[in-house]
């Protein structure tokens, strides 16, 4: 959702009427401030009632064109079934003939963010943004400085998990190293901030580390984790979905790649510090890893900590 942004920002100029988007609920709120839809059809995706509710919701509607990012049957079928006149999107998951334009295709390695930016292209709108950007409204702001009084800046955000699969995941006890080495050496806290499912890598995380008062977790929603990265004077990240969020902030994030290709994230940031290892298997693209995670491994807190000194320096 993150990545798309540079896309729904050009079609936003260029639609004159009413644009409507489509998609999981609970990360709607990523778009928070933008002014990209005029009205937004909460819908995640799962099951045959959900999928009949969004589309009786949807016919009421006569919509003339339909534009299809996700890459999944389901997706496509969505608007098959509204009959839409205009069903734009790539051919792939042999879901071609519900489409009306098909968007050529390379099938190579291509940034999530071009890939969508090539359908501008083919409407022919202009392209107005090249890398993803967010914003904070003042009512998120607020609502997190009621609830989070405790967080008080300077401090930094570890993403120490990944939905993707544990093939991602630096190990927790580098983590654990470089958290007591920005403790001791930085004096600034540092705010785990996991998915609902990957408070059980924080918890290791936090067994590792000696300085336990300046280490905390923090379970937040789309919104609060949006106010949290924005306030962070870094934020140090596995390959995932948060660490497009905080570099959209504008806040400098390093990001520890492992075993995905990199051509698929990468886009033009001047926040986002890249760590990689050239190990002979990677990049693999597997959730879970039979070589012991050499990639991220290789990768040693000594070397991330010199990057997070870097970056507060630069920002003196």
């Amino acid at each position: 959702m993150v990545m798309a942004v540079p896309f729904l920002h050009g079609l936003r100029s260029y639609v004159h009427g009413e644009l409507w988007g489509v998609g999981k609920p609970y990360a709607v709120h990523i778009y928070n401030g933008l002014d990209l839809f005029d009205r937004f059809v909460p819908y995640d995706g799962r099951g045959i009632v959900s999928f009949f509710d969004v589309v009786g919701e949807l016919k009421r509607t006569e919509f003339k064109r339909s534009i299809i990012l996700p890459h999944s049957f389901r997706s496509a079928l969505l608007f098959y079934n509204l009959r839409i006149k205009e069903r734009i999107g790539y051919a792939r998951n042999k879901r071609g003939f519900m489409l009306t334009t098909k968007i050529p295709d390379t099938h190579e390695p291509e940034s999530t963010v071009e890939h969508y930016l090539k359908i501008i292209d083919a409407l022919g709108c202009t392209r107005s943004l090249d890398a993803p950007v967010l914003m904070v409204t003042d009512d998120e702001e607020r609502k997190f400085d009621e609830v989070h009084t405790d967080m008080k800046k300077p401090y930094g955000v570890f993403i120490v998990d990944a939905h993707y699969g544990s093939s991602k995941c630096w190990p927790a006890y580098h983590f654990s190293v470089l958290a007591d080495m920005i403790a001791e050496r930085l004096g600034i806290p540092i705010y785990m901030v996991p998915a609902r499912d990957g408070e059980g890598t924080a918890l290791k995380v936090m067994h590792g580390v000696k300085n336990k008062e300046q280490v905390n977790i923090k379970m937040l929603d789309m919104r609060e984790l949006k106010v949290c990265l924005s306030r962070a004077s870094f934020v140090v990240s596995n390959d995932t979905g948060p660490r497009h969020m905080s570099a959209a902030l504008s806040v400098p994030t390093i990001v520890l790649l492992g075993p995905m290709d990199n051509r698929y994230t990468a886009y033009p940031s001047s926040y986002i510090h890249a760590i990689e290892k050239n190990v002979p298997c990677r990049p693999c693209n597997k959730k879970e890893c039979d070589k012991n995670n050499e990639c991220l491994r290789e990768i040693k807190p000594e070397e991330v900590f010199t990057m997070v000194e870097e970056i507060l320096e630069n920002k003196r």
